[in-house]
């Protein structure tokens, strides 16, 4: 199952195979065809990344958690901006629920959740299907007709929560390879390394041009591939107002609804949770049908509804520095974050929520 996203001669650890990329299972294309020349800047940043990269390959699998602990901690620390926006969101998600010191360490775990999905994407070229079978614990399989139906396209959806990397690495083997969105850096040099880990299991990158299309014959064809649902975006790009956390509006994405639309895809939310000896839940929720007639807003929150629990589960696992709630309306606005703020369109998008008596 591959991803999409808004994110090889030179080895990386262990032996080096061929992919579908035209690259090598662990190594970096040193640039990308058509790329400006880069800066020094960008080359440091691109040494700097591979050499970290090609460093966490080579370490013990176990060892990433409290490595993950220490640099997530630091950054946490030495990110004034991001801890604030984190602190607000916790707030504004749970008004009163959390204790100062409580609402710190939810945002200081988020950051050591978010560095450890990272190291272990890293560590990804090592990756084969007997050690997903041993780090992984799949549950909610027998509700997820669509899994192993090479008729039926489906849309796995998802947050940015827990280790969202590995449900595209693992669900290669669990359900299919598939498309991965190559993602856009304002590094150009950065993107290559990440397409590459992201293929490191089998899934193949395809380019931000022309991605829908793709993606629609893709589907039409009864493919598989994950999405990342919870992306705050601008009214005026097309976005679907969703309410969340008891009262929250947000303006979010609803690509998964529109091609599961056009395409008689199923949408599958999915969430990768914490689990017990250092292992993760990998958790199938029961598929969403997504008829042509069906209203997109009611596909998108229904989508939201199913994977929010686990945020309450485990709030320390989402990604809190994100910026969720970008736009506040024009009444009942208190609980928003400092940072959001007013827009005439994000206004008519509430008027229109609440004509419809959601």
């Amino acid at each position: 199952m591959g991803g999409t996203r808004d994110p090889e001669s030179l080895c990386l650890g262990g032996a080096c195979r061929r992919t579908s990329t035209g690259g090598t299972r662990a190594g970096f294309p040193p640039h990308r065809a058509g790329v400006a020349v880069a800066t020094v800047r960008q080359r440091i940043e691109f040494a700097g990344l591979w050499a970290g990269a090609k460093f966490v390959a080579r370490l013990p699998f176990g060892c990433l958690p409290a490595l993950a602990t220490v640099l997530g901690s630091l950054v946490y620390l030495l990110d004034p901006r991001g801890r604030r926006v984190a602190l607000a969101n916790i707030e504004s998600a749970f008004p009163g629920k959390f204790s100062p010191s409580r609402k710190a360490w939810i945002a200081r775990r988020s950051y050591v959740t978010f560095a450890r999905t990272m190291f272990e994407l890293f560590w990804a070229p090592n990756m084969d299907e007997d050690f997903v079978n041993t780090h992984v614990i799949f549950e909610g399989w027998d509700r997820d007709y669509v899994r192993k139906d090479p008729q039926k396209p489906a849309i796995y959806a998802c947050f940015h929560f827990g280790n969202f990397e590995w449900l595209a690495l693992a669900g290669s083997y669990s359900i299919t390879p598939g498309p991965v969105i190559a993602q856009r850096f304002k590094n150009p040099l950065l993107g290559p390394i990440f397409d590459h880990l992201r293929a490191s299991t089998g899934n193949h990158v395809i380019p931000q041009e022309r991605a829908m299309i793709r993606m629609l014959k893709y589907l039409k064809g009864g493919g598989k591939f994950g999405m990342l649902c919870d992306l705050n975006l601008d009214p005026r790009e097309g976005s679907v107002l969703i309410e969340c956390f008891g009262g929250l509006l947000a303006s979010v994405t609803q690509t998964h609804a529109a091609l599961a639309q056009r395409t008689g895809a199923a949408i599958v939310p999915v969430e990768c949770r914490p689990g017990p000896g250092g292992k993760y839940r990998i958790i199938h929720h029961p598929p969403i049908e997504c008829p042509p007639d069906a209203d997109a807003r009611d596909i998108v929150q229904r989508c939201w509804n199913a994977l929010e629990p686990a945020v309450h589960e485990h709030p320390e696992c989402w990604l809190w520095p994100y910026k969720h709630w970008r736009y506040r309306p024009a009444t009942d606005d208190k609980r928003y974050p400092f940072y959001s703020n007013h827009s005439k369109r994000f206004d008519k998008l509430v008027r229109e929520w609440r004509a419809t008596g959601s």
